[in-house]
């Protein structure tokens, strides 16, 4: 028997099945494979650069990617294309190291007919030029996924998503923005120590002009999106967050040109620069920490982007959209059914947790129906549409109001207050205006009415909001907390009940502990029933497997095996009948002391029982007791109540325990607390926890990759970070105090400045040294009280 080490290429445990290849060690026959292809091709030194660079191989079905065999998806995916070469550019999650990279980008090594391959790291996208004519699109990305490196690729949401932001653009424009801000404010440097223009008036107005042609890319480009929200909010009939920003921008702006122009002066270019630099760095901050996670999810996104139907006999892809009633497919082993149908031949086992919550397979018998959004876990089936795909079970569960809540800021606090700041900046000036031209000085008039304007700025005020939010977002998102935007981390500082989904929320199936009650299987019996359970796909099975991994599987060419749905496995070999389930299942009398278990009979005769202790997540005990000192908690899960004794211990009360619910009544709980005035978090995962996660004031999507699949949320979390919850709670509530640090600081700054603007003899020295000082201070009061505020203990 072979000793348990771990894999030469991705570094997992080897079990008692282990390959051997000289002195390595391989997990499984995928990973012995991609070393053999790396190492034909003398590519070793992918081992060199990182101590375990290798993805673990997972099988990936002979028909995958089959769609790609449709000419019409090849065109929309390719970038370029003639007789002989093609470049696509494809999205790869697993890249994580150096390793990765090397590999990448030395593809052309592996296949004569890649001619080469570039890497962009930080968006995890390949960009690949081959030999189309001699080498498919669909071979090179089962190359990719033979390798470990299966590509992700989604024709709904990918292009609109590369055109909401584009990082290199978002940094351009800072860096022009800065570069303006630097020269300007060196220019300026004689004035902020006192030295008089008019020495030398030809100077002077050389730096004036320079001045004013340095402002030209600073308002036109750098604060161009200002602008251009301003002018949406605008035309909806409500200010938003951009509007005074705007409004800020383009009064001193205007005052300036007026003071160069005519003489009488040199403008506050410096503070033009200023504010336009540090509110776009702060939104720049804010923008990176999404940039590459799809938070608003078409449900076209969890199904294949093609199948197969089949027309008088012949095979061919057709897509989701174009699938229509009566439509005769295949639906393969781990593909996602994509409408309402009937089964028509083959022995399907449909796995609807995605939909249910339930961790387990349905067994549909000929002429049954099944629902869209199931996953097919046996052999490949034929099955006839009854709908049409937009019009499946499955699209109108999505299509529930709750999916579609419209995301707006008008309900921001800071927008709000933003909005309240611009009316009053307004009318002071106004006043100051009116003011002044009574007593009869016009030129006062002007000067106080536009000094208010540019001193009062509500951008000192927002600055501190864009900036702390920003930083705090690009923080979380180092703990593998990723917030969809500034207003999630607002509302989660609000939060007073905390709602959470049980199976791959809190616990984990999979990692069951076994505990042996019974056992008087012999060697054999004991194959036997390990070969039986390592056919199922269901947690418990998975877990029985696991815990005798050493035992050596029986070898059969002829097996008949039934799993019935809740309530085990029944095979028959050789003419005895065995059963692995529930007690009824297997006729067994003994009592389960309320755990969940598993009894193995042979022939009616009990011959083994398990029970099992389930699994939480890692740190979810110490999460929940912090928890339960500041929120309402409840559980809402899918499942049955087999674990409600162990979590009864946890959250204290049975009213908090809710089973057996539907996506509906999830949704109902939701709303039910909010009308009796909670704000409502709720975590969960899967399409039966989204209808909640969007009714919720807060939705968070646990998964176990920042690149996997969710439902539409507000929040993705890492689900190993979960434990980390009630700190992030923490910061967003530290994060709100912060800010009002940051609005304090810019009131008394404001009243500071409105005693010299509106006497009218606020000179352009005074701005200028006023605002960057103040701008500095808002972003250190950020910069370092957020490091203060976000630690993890």
């Amino acid at each position: 028997m072979t000793e348990r080490g771990a894999c030469f290429h991705c570094g997992d445990v080897c079990d008692s099945h282990a390959f051997e290849l000289g002195d390595k060690k391989f997990c499984c026959q995928g990973c012995l494979q991609v070393y053999q292809l790396l190492n034909t091709n003398e590519l070793d030194n992918y081992y060199c650069l990182n101590e375990k660079p290798g993805q673990k191989i997972k099988v990936i079905p002979k028909e995958k990617f089959s769609f790609l065999d449709e000419e019409s998806i090849v065109q929309q995916l390719l970038s370029f294309r003639n007789k002989e070469q093609a470049q696509v550019s494809l999205y790869l999650p697993q890249m994580h190291c150096s390793s990765c990279l090397w590999l990448l980008e030395n593809l052309s090594q592996i296949n004569d007919n890649i001619l080469s391959s570039q890497v962009n790291f930080n968006q995890k996208i390949v960009k690949i030029v081959f030999k189309i004519d001699q080498f498919s699109l669909r071979q090179l990305a089962e190359l990719l996924a033979h390798i470990g490196y299966e590509p992700v690729i989604d024709l709904h949401g990918e292009k609109e998503n590369a055109k909401k932001y584009s990082s290199k653009r978002a940094y351009l424009k800072l860096g022009i923005t800065g570069f303006c801000m630097g020269n300007i404010m060196l220019i300026a440097f004689p004035e902020y120590v006192g030295l008089d223009p008019a020495e030398n008036p030809d100077l002077n107005l050389f730096f004036n002009a320079t001045n004013v042609l340095l402002s030209i890319p600073v308002v036109f480009y750098g604060a161009q999106e200002f602008f251009i929200n301003a002018w949406y909010s605008f035309r909806q009939k409500y200010i938003n967050i951009d509007a005074p920003i705007a409004l800020a921008i383009a009064v001193t702006y205007l005052r300036s040109l007026y003071e160069v122009f005519s003489g009488t002066g040199g403008g506050f270019f410096d503070s033009l620069a200023s504010i336009t630099f540090f509110m776009l760095l702060g939104r720049t901050l804010q923008n990176r920490s999404n940039a590459s996670l799809k938070f608003n999810r078409d449900y076209k996104s969890y199904f294949p982007i093609a199948v197969t139907k089949i027309t008088e006999g012949i095979q061919s892809m057709v897509k989701l959209e174009d699938i229509q009633e009566s439509d005769i497919l295949f639906i393969h082993h781990q593909e996602v059914v994509p409408t309402d149908c009937l089964l028509s031949k083959g022995n399907a086992k449909i796995d609807y947790s995605f939909v249910t919550g339930e961790d387990k397979a349905e067994t549909i018998e000929k002429g049954e129906i099944i629902y869209a959004g199931g996953r097919n876990i046996g052999e490949t089936v034929e099955v006839v549409a009854v709908k049409s795909f937009n019009q499946n079970s499955f699209t109108t569960l999505w299509n529930n109001e709750a999916f579609q809540r419209n995301e707006n800021d008008r309900k921001s606090r800071i927008t709000v207050i933003g909005r309240f700041f611009a009316f009053v900046t307004i009318i002071t000036s106004l006043s100051a205006f009116i003011y002044w031209t009574i007593q009869g000085d016009s030129q006062i008039a002007w000067q106080a009415a536009t000094a208010v304007l540019i001193i009062a700025c509500p951008c000192s005020l927002l600055l501190t909001a864009s900036f702390t939010n920003g930083y705090v977002l690009q923080l979380f998102s180092k703990f593998g907390c990723y917030l969809k935007n500034a207003l999630v981390l607002e509302n989660m500082g609000s939060i007073d009940y905390i709602a959470f989904d049980k199976t791959g929320t809190l616990t984990e199936p999979s990692e069951a502990d076994v505990a042996v009650e019974i056992n008087t299987l012999n060697e054999e019996e004991l194959s036997k029933v390990i070969s039986i359970t390592s056919q199922s796909l269901h947690p418990l099975s998975r877990a029985i497997t696991r815990y005798f991994g050493d035992t050596k599987l029986y070898k059969h060419n002829n097996i008949v095996l039934q799993e019935i749905t809740g309530k085990g496995i029944e095979a028959n070999i050789n003419g005895d009948t065995y059963r692995i389930g529930s007690a009824t299942f297997t006729n067994s009398l003994l009592a389960t002391q309320g755990k969940t278990s598993v009894f193995v009979s042979i022939n009616n005769e009990i011959k083994a029982h398990f029970s099992f202790d389930i699994s939480l997540i890692p740190g979810t005990e110490i999460m929940i007791q912090e928890l339960t000192k500041k929120y309402e908690i409840s559980l809402i899960s899918g499942d049955n109540t087999s674990s409600k004794e162990r979590l009864l211990k946890l959250f204290g009360k049975e009213d908090k325990l809710n089973y057996c619910m539907r996506p509906e009544d999830k949704l109902e709980f939701v709303k039910s607390r909010q009308q009796e005035g909670k704000k409502v978090m709720m975590i969960g995962d899967g399409l039966n926890d989204a209808g909640a996660l969007q009714q919720s004031d807060v939705g968070v999507s646990v998964v176990k990759s920042s690149f996997a699949f969710s439902p539409s949320c507000d929040v993705i979390m890492d689900v190993t970070k979960l434990h980390l919850l009630p700190s992030f709670l923490q910061w967003a509530k530290g994060t709100k105090r912060l800010i009002n640090i940051g609005f304090g600081f810019s009131i008394l700054f404001n009243i500071f400045g409105l005693s010299f603007a509106l006497t009218g003899g606020l000179t352009p020295l005074v701005a200028a040294i006023l605002m960057p000082s103040s701008t500095l201070t808002i972003i250190s009061i950020a910069y370092f009280g957020s490091r203060r505020m976000i630690r993890v203990k």
